[in-house]
C-alpha cells in the first residue's frame, strides 16, 4: 500500500503540472482571441469615417495592415490550438494514470479488509470450537 500511496502522490503532482501547463496555453489562446476582437473593433471604428477624405485615403493601408495582423494572429492561434490539444491529451493521460493507481489502492484496501475479516472469523470460530470442547469435557465429568 505504501508504494501505491507514493505512486498516487506522484500521479497527482503530474496531473497538477499538466493542468497548469494547459491553463497557460489556454490563457495564451484567450489573449490571442482578445487581440483578434480588438483588431475587429479597430477596423469597424476606422471604417466609420467614410465621409472624411483623408481618412478614406489612409483607410486602405490601415485595413491591409490590420488584415495582415489578423492573419498572423489566426496563424498563431492555430499553433496554440494544436498545443492546447496536445496538453489536453497529456492531462487526460495523467488523469487515467492517477485513476488506475487509485483503483488499485481501493482494491488492495478492500482485499486487506476482507483478509482481516476472514482472520477474525477464523479466530472466533476456533475460540467457539475450543469453548465447545471445554463445555463437552465439563459435561462428561
Amino acid at each position: 500500500m505504501k508504494g501505491l500511496d507514493g505512486m498516487i502522490r506522484l500521479s497527482k503532482w503530474q496531473l497538477d503540472e499538466a493542468r497548469k501547463e494547459l491553463a497557460g496555453v489556454q490563457a495564451e489562446m484567450n489573449e490571442i482571441d482578445a487581440q483578434l476582437a480588438a483588431l475587429s473593433g479597430q477596423l469597424e471604428k476606422e471604417g466609420a469615417f467614410e465621409g472624411d477624405v483623408l481618412a478614406g485615403l489612409s483607410f486602405g493601408a490601415f485595413a491591409a495592415a490590420t488584415f495582415a495582423r489578423r492573419d498572423a494572429l489566426l496563424k498563431k492561434r492555430h499553433g496554440v490550438e494544436k498545443q492546447r490539444n496536445a496538453k489536453e491529451d497529456v492531462v487526460r493521460e495523467a488523469f487515467q494514470e492517477l485513476k488506475k493507481f487509485e483503483i488499485l489502492a481501493e482494491r488492495q484496501a478492500l482485499r486487506q479488509k476482507e483478509d482481516a475479516a476472514k482472520r477474525e472469523t477464523a479466530m472466533l470460530d476456533e475460540m467457539g470450537i475450543q469453548r465447545h470442547h471445554r463445555d463437552k469435557e465439563r459435561d462428561k465429568e
